[in-house]
């Protein structure tokens, strides 16, 4: 009898990002809402929190070194944006206003989009390393009550 799903999918843990001020970047991450936890250690890794995701917060050339990547030279885009999802266009933009008022570099103001055939709402904002930040609403999307996205699962069509 052959065993069912041996390998089953892992869920992300955390996001880490390698910050050149660890004490700036959690000063805007806590005027975002988040919480700094308790277990965190500057030296090796800042840890935020949210409802639904921890964030990682370290020292960039320690992160790099650690993954034994090269320090220099820094990417301005890697291929990834993280994201803030809202329920509506108006929690995109006091989200947006609220990471701008906290220290954010606005990139794109948010907009009604079309994301080849879907209605959508976004913007994009520049956190204090640069991190590209999208604050969107996905209509045909749901989110949780802790506002995690919820895309279909195949069960579901």
């Amino acid at each position: 009898m052959a065993e069912a799903n041996v390998y089953k999918a892992q869920s992300i843990s955390i996001v880490t990002l390698g910050v050149e001020s660890v004490e700036r970047s959690v000063a805007f991450y806590e005027a975002l809402g988040w919480e700094c936890s308790p277990d965190s250690d500057p030296k090796m890794c800042t840890f935020m929190l949210a409802s639904n995701i921890v964030l990682g917060l370290v020292p960039y050339d320690f992160l790099a070194n650690d993954a034994l990547l090269p320090v220099d030279p820094k990417a301005r885009y890697n291929g990834f944006a993280l994201a803030i999802n809202g329920a509506n266009p108006e929690e995109v933009d006091a989200l947006f206003k609220r990471a701008i008022d906290a220290g954010a570099t606005p990139h794109q103001q948010p907009q009604f989009k079309d994301w080849g055939g879907y209605d959508g709402y976004s913007g994009y904002f520049l956190d204090p390393d640069g991190y590209p930040w999208e604050v969107a609403c996905a209509p045909f999307l749901r989110l949780s009550e802790d506002n995690r996205l919820l895309p279909k699962t195949k069960a579901e069509m």
